[in-house]
């Protein structure tokens, strides 16, 4: 398996993470999680969101907290560290100090939000950052489960809609995050390695302009 856990943003009340304790409140957190999961380490820990003032106001809060997670990395605490629904502005004011560059960008990505939102997976592809995608189903939308346009290209594969909602991420290279208790939708999930999409098909996806979404609930740019 791989073990994936992440830590809130600095300063969203109740959440831990306090405004002016970021580093210190990081690294406990950090450590509590490993404590409650009875592991050394983690394959993967993430920043859930970026600060709640925003990237540019929240800029020394994003420093301050990935130089914890970057301690904690090099104390062999995780694999690998990362970072989700972080946009340019976010990188912009980490990379003024980061050593640790994140192995991961995880937002929002789905049919309906086009081949680049925001310019955000080209840059992520331009700092050899991995995109991952949650959400690729927007949510649940009708329109990726049962759609028209998802349906009749699954027709051609003789796979489901929503294998060819999944398949439209997982094809591009990024990672692909999906959940469900129903032991079916589970093995459908993964049955996407046994086809590729046409670049025809693969177009028509691109070109989909709903069901909408922003790849990141805190930042836009």
């Amino acid at each position: 398996f791989f073990l994936t856990s992440k830590i809130p943003g600095c300063g969203v009340p109740g959440q831990g993470v306090d405004l002016l304790h970021c580093y210190a409140d990081t690294k406990k957190l950090f450590q509590e999680d490993l404590d409650l999961l009875n592991v050394d380490y983690v394959d993967l820990m993430l920043i859930h969101f970026p600060p709640v003032l925003g990237c540019t106001l929240g800029c020394g809060a994003i420093q301050a907290q990935w130089k914890a997670m970057e301690e904690m990395y090099n104390a062999k605490k995780a694999r690998a560290i990362g970072v989700s629904n972080y946009c340019q502005s976010c990188f912009a004011c980490l990379n003024k100090t980061m050593k640790v560059k994140p192995a991961v960008n995880q937002f929002q990505y789905h049919v309906g939000m086009g081949p680049d939102p925001i310019g955000l997976i080209s840059y992520c592809e331009s700092q050899n950052i991995l995109v991952q995608a949650y959400s690729p189903l927007g949510n649940g939308s009708p329109e990726l489960i049962h759609g028209n346009l998802t349906g009749s290209i699954g027709a051609k594969y003789n796979k489901t809609s929503v294998q060819i909602a999944l398949k439209f991420v997982v094809q591009k290279g990024y990672g692909v995050l999906t959940k469900s208790t129903n032991p079916k939708y589970l093995a459908d999930d993964i049955d996407l390695f046994d086809f590729n999409m046409t670049v025809s098909d693969m177009a028509k996806l691109d070109a989909a302009t709903t069901p909408a979404g922003s790849p990141s609930f805190l930042c836009s740019s």
